[in-house]
């Protein structure tokens, strides 16, 4: 058994009950005796709710934030108009996940519409920028655009606070955990590993001190512990594919939870929910449009940042739970 090693996924309490083991059996005198055989590796989907948890930390929770018309919080209001208080107290991972992408979808539309009119005035909706058929050297350079505009412009060259404070911020995170949720999908492990470090990032500015650690010592093994052979087939088991098809979407621990079913992964009940996108009314708020002078109603803390600080200085701002969401049955539906 010692020639072998025993690959074993799952949440931050695994992880301590395996430390625990570790630990006891730490003065042994072979590596079998001690369990070195035993490696830990996160659930990706725990991970994943982490990371949408970390979203919901910075700009669902704090109260300060949700006055803003253009914020998170007034989004999800005309999304889920019933369910605010849930938003705010338990909202559950599937509820988060849901709003993080219709708003994503949203706000990358209106992003588009006005650079296609910036780019031709009879671009002057959508649907005539998509009737006058452009190129894909057009549709990459506008992307490339819209990323660097609408997501990591330097604030020195913005005088619209809330434009810069407000939207910004949020639009890079959350591209950050679609991005996230398409390489998991996708089963692409190397973009999924890159995700790592600016995610630690975000958990340690949001207090998720536990995740922060395990990640980043997760991470220093992948990269630069564990022989390169290890590391290559930790990298080829993180995630899995039930199926075994090209064409389906990759699971981690998924069977260890419920084998879920139901409606809301259809086709249908993706058309249904799409109209609630134009319900935000981006467009009339002004949300990717700079105003000189417009002040912002609240500062959000650029999170990436603030996580990059407080992990140089070595500090912890807060000990969350171990647990981040209730899991149903409808969470593990893509």
């Amino acid at each position: 058994m010692s020639e072998h090693i025993i690959l074993i996924h799952g949440d931050l309490l695994t992880k301590e009950r395996l430390d625990t083991v570790h630990n006891s059996r730490c003065i042994e005198h072979t590596p079998k005796n001690r369990f070195q055989y035993v490696i830990f590796l996160p659930g990706l989907f725990h991970y994943k709710m982490a990371c949408a948890d970390a979203i919901w930390r910075t700009y669902i929770q704090p109260k300060e934030g949700r006055d803003d018309e253009n914020s998170l919080y007034q989004h999800t209001a005309v999304l889920r108009p019933e369910e605010t208080g849930k938003m705010v107290s338990k909202p559950g991972f599937r509820r988060v996940h849901d709003v993080i992408h219709h708003d994503i979808w949203a706000s990358m539309m209106d992003c588009w519409r006005i650079e296609a009119e910036n780019k031709n005035q009879e671009w002057n909706t959508l649907e005539t920028f998509v009737a006058s058929e452009p190129t894909w050297d057009d549709v990459v350079a506008m992307s490339r655009t819209i990323v660097r505009k609408y997501t990591r412009a330097r604030p020195s060259t913005i005088r619209d606070k809330r434009f810069r404070k407000s939207n910004m911020l949020r639009n890079r995170d959350k591209l950050m955990y679609i991005d996230v949720c398409q390489a998991m999908n996708t089963g692409d492990i190397g973009r999924v590993e890159a995700s790592f470090l600016p995610w630690i990032y975000m958990f340690k500015a949001t207090g998720k001190h536990k995740y922060a650690s395990q990640m980043t010592r997760f991470l220093a093994n992948l990269q630069f512990n564990w022989p390169e052979k290890l590391s290559d087939i930790i990298r080829m088991n993180l995630l899995c594919n039930p199926s075994g098809h090209a064409a389906s979407c990759f699971r981690n621990n998924l069977y260890t939870k419920v084998k879920a079913g139901g409606l809301n992964g259809t086709i249908e009940h993706i058309i249904k929910e799409s109209p609630l996108i134009e319900v935000y009314q981006i467009k009339e708020n002004y949300a990717h449009i700079k105003k000189d002078g417009r002040k912002a109603l609240w500062s959000i803390p650029n999170q990436i940042n603030e996580g990059m600080v407080l992990m140089q200085e070595q500090k912890i701002v807060s000990e969350e739970e171990t647990a981040i969401f209730n899991v149903d049955g409808d969470d593990l539906i893509d």
